[in-house]
């Protein structure tokens, strides 16, 4: 049966960055890093902007306080603490929990938005399809009502091919059968070598 974890709220989202900021401080070995367990990273795009985004925060801060009167200064210095430390938290996340590949698993994520679970049996094949699908996270895509996407940004670069359909509740309360997964895959090489490398395993 597939595992659905659906995008949590807010507060829990904070946390999860929060937490996966605090383990590679504490460089604490993620749970991918098992043996027979194949990690592949995504959202590589979305990566490279957030580094991008809290590299440059970081200098402005400084600029700003020194034009902001005295007493507005400790409530700046917290907000932009806040968001430099949400930007890091980002990118732990987005590190900490890449998709994984096991003789028995395949499990996708989207870093701090969801993910979602699958048989390794249930995985019949996998392609190269470049698409963008609108949202984020693991959501139905609007042209094709027995697939699904799951990926932090739009554009997803892998097509993966269930069957027999698989059931998935996304959250409606009614089961979907599903028979179509895109996601987004940094090394799309990578990701059908390891599928392929533990479908001769079983």
């Amino acid at each position: 049966m597939p595992e659905v974890t659906l995008k949590p709220p807010v507060r829990h989202r904070a946390h999860i960055l929060y937490r996966s900021l605090l383990a590679v401080a504490a460089r604490r070995p993620p749970a991918h890093a098992a043996p027979g367990t194949t990690a592949v990273r995504h959202s590589c795009e979305l990566r490279a902007m957030v580094l991008a985004l809290t590299l440059t925060e970081i200098p402005v801060a400084f600029l700003l306080s020194g034009i902001l009167p005295p007493p507005a200064r400790p409530f700046h210095a917290l907000a932009e603490a806040a968001l430099v430390l949400t930007g890091f938290g980002v990118l732990a996340a987005l590190a900490r929990y890449p998709h994984t590949v096991t003789a028995s698993r395949v499990v996708l994520h989207t870093g701090f938005m969801g993910s979602l679970g699958l048989p390794r049996t249930a995985v019949r094949s996998a392609a190269l399809t470049l698409r963008t699908i609108p949202g984020r996270g693991l959501r139905r895509v609007p042209t094709e009502p027995t697939a699904v996407a799951c990926s932090l940004g739009g554009t997803t670069s892998v097509r993966l091919h269930l069957d027999p359909p698989v059931p998935m509740d996304l959250g409606t309360g009614d089961a979907v059968s599903v028979d179509t997964v895109y996601v987004s895959v940094d090394r799309p090489d990578a990701f059908l070598r390891a599928l392929r490398e533990r479908a001769e395993s079983l």
